[in-house]
């Protein structure tokens, strides 16, 4: 092995440790971005899911459903909990009207789109 082959070796295992760090950074920085997502679609999923063998939903409704729900990432120790569901309930709302799942049905109830 000469010189140069293990100068060669050093300088690529340096570029791909640099970039697999450069990946983790990038992926830590938008991980509490990622799971307030996916805490809204967990919880969107909770309420559809009641919808599916209800009528309609109201806010209180709502709160009940999503009490408790969490989610995390596969890679990752840190998961994120509905622990004020009255806090969550309205952004969870929110998100389904703006998805078109829900529609309101009046006297502060929602159902289900066509």
């Amino acid at each position: 092995m000469t010189a140069m082959q293990m100068l060669l070796g050093v300088l690529l295992f340096a570029a791909v440790t640099a970039v697999l760090y450069v990946w983790g950074l990038k992926k830590s920085l938008g991980q509490q971005e990622d799971m307030t997502r996916a805490l809204l679609n967990a919880c969107g999923s909770r309420v559809l899911k009641y919808l599916k063998k209800h009528e309609t939903i109201t806010v209180r409704e709502v709160e009940a459903q999503i009490t408790g729900v969490t989610v995390r990432q596969f890679w990752s120790r840190k998961r994120l909990t509905v622990q004020d569901p009255a806090k969550v309930s309205g952004q969870v709302i929110a998100f389904l009207l703006d998805q078109q799942y829900i529609q309101p049905a009046g006297n502060g109830r929602y159902k289900r789109k066509p």
